[in-house]
């Protein structure tokens, strides 16, 4: 894991985003897209946490559910295209694969941590996440190897912070009625028992994307991400 400051303190690693995150590299692809949404997903538990209306909070958890299922399906896919990214998986800890097991079981239905097909509908109105994909990169046309190339060639300095702290005036009111009618009816047991595992199964992906992601530096020489203890 990427290890966590002390108390009441921030740390900040960095690094040569080429050295760490080679747009060459697929299995630094598929991590740099499991960041981004790792940061998708912490800011989602924020916004619906500090929301001040019922229309923001079932903005940001529809936000969630759709990145739950683009999610699911990064940690899915990539993997049976990728040899290395496969074997990157099978060599984590016990604990970072039973993340991703609860994470890909949210969208398998013969699975124990299924979520239901509302959120394979709900995902297909919403949102992607940047696919990993050989023909893509073979073709120059994949989307993360284009922007970490650009980021590379404007000389961005690589940062990963780490702290202690957990994670118009006209509005369309029917609209939000609509949309809610894609989630989980929270007027019964088995609506609320939904959201709230799907609220885990976030932060079970979140917890591996810092297991996975720490894993890959750790095996880098000393000296090329700074701040490391």
């Amino acid at each position: 894991m990427v290890a966590s400051a002390p108390m009441n303190e921030k740390r900040e690693l960095t690094f040569s985003i080429a050295d760490v995150f080679d747009p060459s590299d697929e299995l630094a692809r598929w991590l740099t897209v499991l960041a981004m949404a790792s940061n998708d997903f912490w800011r989602f538990f924020a916004w619906m946490d500090n929301a001040t209306d019922e229309p923001t909070r079932i903005l940001a958890f529809r936000l969630e559910a759709a990145a739950l299922h683009e999610a699911a399906r990064h940690l899915t896919k990539p993997p049976t295209r990728w040899p290395r990214i496969a074997a990157f998986l099978a060599a984590l800890p016990d604990a970072a694969k039973a993340d991703r097991n609860r994470v890909c079981g949210a969208i398998d239905p013969q699975s124990v941590y299924y979520l239901g097909d509302w959120l394979t509908r709900h995902r297909n109105v919403t949102f992607h996440y940047a696919d990993i994909h050989p023909d893509k990169s073979q073709a120059k046309k994949e989307e993360i190897e284009l922007a970490l190339t650009r980021a590379i060639e404007q000389g961005i300095e690589g940062k990963i912070a780490i702290a202690n702290e957990n994670f118009g005036d006209v509005r369309f009111e029917f609209a939000d009625e609509v949309a809610v009618q894609w989630l989980p009816d929270v007027d019964t047991d088995e609506g609320v028992g939904q959201i709230h595992a799907l609220r885990d199964t976030c932060v079970a992906f979140a917890r591996f994307a810092q297991q996975a992601i720490g894993a890959h530096l750790a095996k880098l020489p000393d000296g090329v991400v700074m701040g490391l203890p």
